[in-house]
Formats: C-alpha cells, sequence, structure tokens
C-alpha cells in the first residue's frame, strides 16, 4: 500500500488528507496540529505519494502554507525527495518541475488537469462574485461589470454575473473567445482600448496577469468602482495608485481555499483517486 504524505497549503489541504484517508491508505500530514513530532525530511522518506497545495508556492522559496508550518523551503523540499515519490501540486513552477525529471520523480500538476482546472474555475468564479458582494454597497443585479480575460475564470465569472443579472462585458485579446462571449450575450471590448468605455462599469474583475489597470485607467474610472483582482500576484492593477486615490480594489487570491475549501478539496481527490 502507498504511503500519503499532504503538506501545506490551506483547509483544502486537511480536507484532502480526510478524504484521502478514508480511502483506507496510510495517510499523514505535515501543517501545525500534527500528530507527531517528526520532521519533514522523515516524512517524506518514510512516503511515497506527496500531495502539496494548490498553489505549490506564492513567494518561490517555501511551499504555500497558511496552517503554520515554518520549515517548508522548497530547496530543503527538493534534497528529501528521490525518483520513489510521486507529487502533487497546483501550479508547480517551471524550475521545480525541471528539478523533478532530473531526479526522476513523477509529478502531476493539478492544474493542467482539464477537468480539476474547469472545477476549480467554477469555485473561483463563486469565491470572486462574494468578494464583489462583501466589498460594494450595491447590487449585482442590474450593475455594469467588466471582466478582464475570457479564459476558464473568466467564462465562468461572466456567466455568473450574467445569471445574477448584471449587464457584463468582457475584454480579451483574443478576437475568437471575444466572439464566443457575444454569442452568449455579452458585450465586448478591446482589452487594450478600455478608456472611452471604462467609466461605465460598477465593478472590473481582472484575470489576467498582466499590468493593465494603469493609471491612465484609473483616472477614468467610477470613485466609487469596485475591483476585485484574482490573478497571479502581484496582480494585473496598479494598487498603490489606487490606495492613493482611494479607489476599492482588491488583490484576491486562493479563493477556492476561502471559500469553499471542502468542494475544492473534492476536486483535487478526484485526481489523487484516480493515481491511488
Amino acid at each position: 500500500m502507498k504511503n500519503v504524505l499532504v503538506i501545506g497549503g490551506d483547509l483544502r489541504q486537511r480536507y484532502l488528507a480526510e478524504d484521502i484517508e478514508k480511502t483506507g491508505t496510510n495517510t499523514s500530514v505535515y501543517f501545525e496540529n500534527n500528530k507527531d513530532l517528526s520532521s519533514l525530511e522523515e516524512k517524506i522518506k518514510n512516503s511515497d505519494i506527496i500531495v502539496c497545495p494548490v498553489p505549490f508556492t506564492k513567494d518561490k522559496k517555501n511551499i504555500f502554507s497558511t496552517q503554520c508550518s515554518t520549515d517548508l523551503d522548497i530547496e530543503d523540499f527538493l534534497n528529501y525527495i528521490n525518483s520513489k515519490h510521486t507529487v502533487f501540486g497546483g501550479n508547480i513552477p517551471q524550475n521545480i518541475k525541471t528539478n523533478f525529471k532530473e531526479k526522476g520523480v513523477d509529478y502531476v500538476d493539478f492544474m493542467n488537469i482539464e477537468e480539476v482546472s474547469v472545477k476549480n474555475a467554477i469555485a473561483t468564479a463563486e469565491g470572486t462574485i462574494a468578494e464583489a458582494i462583501r466589498h460594494s454597497s450595491i447590487n449585482i443585479h442590474n450593475s455594469k461589470c467588466l471582466v478582464l480575460g475570457y479564459g476558464r475564470c473568466g467564462k465562468v465569472i461572466a456567466q455568473k454575473l450574467k445569471a445574477l443579472d448584471a449587464h457584463v462585458t468582457i475584454a480579451d485579446r483574443s478576437e475568437e473567445k471575444l466572439a464566443n462571449g457575444f454569442s452568449f450575450g455579452l458585450e465586448t471590448a478591446d482589452i487594450y482600448n478600455l478608456e472611452g468605455t471604462i467609466d461605465n462599469f460598477d465593478f472590473i474583475f481582472n484575470t489576467v496577469p498582466k499590468l493593465l489597470i494603469k493609471k491612465n485607467i484609473i483616472d477614468l474610472m467610477k470613485k466609487d468602482v469596485v475591483i476585485i483582482d484574482i490573478s497571479s500576484a502581484p496582480g494585473g492593477v496598479d494598487f498603490e495608485y489606487c490606495k492613493a486615490l482611494g479607489v476599492n480594489a482588491n488583490l484576491c487570491l486562493g479563493l477556492p481555499g476561502k471559500y469553499s475549501p471542502k468542494t475544492s478539496a473534492d476536486i483535487l481527490f478526484g485526481a489523487v483517486k484516480k493515481y491511488l
């Protein structure tokens, strides 16, 4: 029987460990409330499968954790693993994947699994809208919303906003994606030419990890606009300028772990279970 180690992360990892344990698999965890005081090196040595969090890292130095583990240095982790291990994780950086290959370590990136990515986009979209409601004094209903980027997350966000009776505009550099959005009854805009329309929107949702909302765009926005940015840090918004002007701009990361950790863990478990 394989021995599985679940490390780092947020509440998703706790639920995921419980799901794996229910299959009868030998399961151990490495975060704050460990039942034993074994070191990470010892736990890895006694494991065959290591389930890392989504995302794998945020600072590129440590494995991501909100659960207070202090010795999750990536360099140490890479020194502990070997070719007997299989590693799961989300958004694993390319340099770490290269290291895995050099060591002969099998790995699975959750975000490269289509089913996981699509279902994760649903959890992200619901969390994104929850953040918008939390930060605003108006309804989503009948509001004017702009979604920057019409990829997996942007598409689901736009669909759910439309279902809430918002007036939704999508902006993307891909003409094909814009045409696809238009076919679903969405308004469309050129993502690189927003100056003429940006003042129309009550909510702006950014999914693009590129600085798009710059000073010249921010100057034209409604003063009470709510910006929710879910792109990878540092985001696609000039947050310092927004703060100076009092614009309500928010970088919201890890939303599945915050709003739906149990459902999100079940999605990840589906991928791990197939391997087991």
